[in-house]
């Protein structure tokens, strides 16, 4: 993807924000959302009309700088930034959040092991089995595989499960949850 072609938003306070129809006609969208260093964000997967508004799950959540990477659910077109406040009478910190598509080029590929932390997008190029274990305190997480082509998401961990293998069913981004360290290896 040619950098003209990428998508980048920012701001300081929750807002609608819509992904140009020329992005998501190159394939699935990978998203990356970063805040600042005592701020939190939260981005929805939302629909719009002329007559309807429709929110599908969260996409992914973030707390500091650290950036998080989530694909945008297959029907959607437009995400929701919401500033998350932790508590009545306070507040969530100045930082701006910063919004961008990235190329598959810019993601880590699966081909032996793996490690990260917190949310990430991975891209993997074939069909293979993979194992996956989540490190963190919390000790959970989801696996879901987004063919290359486009199309529906799926899960392929278990839930609940803090280790297990899964078949990867072909080339494809895999969508890393968890709030801690992870770790994927092909076998």
């Amino acid at each position: 993807m040619a950098d003209e072609e990428r998508f980048r938003a920012s701001g300081w306070r929750g807002r609608e924000v819509g992904i140009p129809g020329s992005v998501r006609a190159a394939g699935p969208v990978v998203l990356e959302l970063k805040g600042g260093l005592t701020t939190r964000f939260r981005l929805q997967a939302m629909r719009r009309s002329d007559t309807y508004k429709s929110y599908g799950e969260e996409i992914t959540a973030t707390y500091g700088p650290r950036a998080r990477r989530a694909m945008l659910p297959d029907g959607y077109h437009r995400v929701e930034v919401n500033r998350v406040s932790p508590g009545k009478n306070t507040g969530s910190g100045f930082a701006r959040w910063k919004l961008r598509t990235l190329d598959v080029t810019e993601l880590s590929v699966l081909a032996d092991t793996l490690s990260g932390r917190n949310d990430d997008v991975v891209f993997f190029d074939g069909h293979a089995r993979c194992s996956f274990v989540w490190k963190g305190r919390f000790e959970s997480g989801r696996l879901r595989f987004t063919p290359a082509s486009g199309g529906t998401a799926r899960d392929i961990s278990a839930q609940g499960a803090i280790r297990g293998a899964v078949v990867v069913p072909g080339k494809g981004f895999l969508s890393v949850s968890t709030w801690g360290p992870w770790t994927l290896k092909t076998l």
